[in-house]
């Protein structure tokens, strides 16, 4: 028994620094200067250099970029968990053909490649002027969220007893305040996987953003990040010093919210 639990123990020890080496290279690379990292690349600075997040704060604008990729991500979860929510409870309570081939179509959008559609969505977006806002790339990351946030948000629902709403139903609650009022406080865990998985892809996304955002003013923190890389020249301790900067809010953010997911899976092994 004890030699299983050594080897489980020295198995996810190993996959955790696997997983932990990009930050240690990101975090060690901003913190030398451009002569340590050629004398050793992987060799640790001589002192902290604190000056390279100074100059990636000031030569890129970083409270700029960092307003708009919150602003991008905030209106796209706000979107993605809204129209998620509402067409998962319609499928989940709702057994028809209409609503069961609604499903399929969302289930359809998951084996899609982006790339079929990067083209014609970047068309589509010029002609109605979308090109270079918030509410443009927030509207295809939206389209793209609520694929997987159907699936989720329908699956739960089902696991959760008609009576209640039932029992509201005889009480004179309408379907909007039952959706609102019961269905909506119950769907907390899997809002926040939704919330979550969503805000870790939308805030570190690059393609995107380099499509749809060639304005300066729009830049988002990974768009800046690849700015530091030029034709014939780039500044590798700057370029990390901005990554680990932009790290920093999602990771705080997901270490505030992995409480709320492990309930959700906590709630989930229980339910029933």
């Amino acid at each position: 028994m004890k030699i299983r639990q050594t080897a489980i123990f020295s198995a996810v020890l190993l996959a955790a620094l696997v997983f932990l080496f990009p930050f240690y290279v990101a975090l060690l690379m901003a913190l030398k200067t451009p002569k340590e990292t050629f004398d050793s690349f992987y060799g640790l600075p001589s002192s902290l250099n604190m000056a390279n997040f100074a100059s990636a704060w000031s030569a890129s604008n970083y409270p700029s970029a960092m307003l708009n990729s919150f602003l991008i991500t905030a209106i796209s979860i706000t979107l993605i968990i809204f129209v998620s929510a509402l067409a998962g409870y319609s499928i989940a309570r709702r057994n028809k053909p209409f609503y069961n081939f609604i499903f399929i179509v969302f289930l359809a959008g998951l084996v899609v490649p982006f790339q079929i559609t990067m083209l014609p969505l970047y068309k589509l977006g010029k002609d109605l002027g979308l090109l270079n806002t918030h509410w443009g790339i927030a509207l295809i990351y939206g389209g793209f969220g609520v694929q997987m946030g159907v699936l989720f948000y329908a699956g739960f629902i089902r696991a959760i007893s008609t009576e209640i709403e039932e029992a509201a139903k005889i009480d004179g609650c309408s379907t909007p305040g039952i959706f609102i009022r019961i269905i909506m406080p119950l769907l907390k865990p899997v809002t926040a996987t939704v919330l979550v998985l969503n805000a870790l892809f939308i805030w570190n996304d690059f393609l995107l953003p380099l499509l749809y955002l060639q304005d300066k003013a729009y830049r988002t923190i990974p768009l800046q990040q690849y700015f530091f890389f030029g034709q014939y020249s780039s500044d590798l301790n700057l370029a990390f010093a901005y990554a680990v900067m932009g790290m920093i809010p999602i990771i705080a953010f997901f270490l505030l919210m992995q409480k709320y997911i492990i309930k959700g899976i906590a709630a989930g092994a229980v339910k029933g």
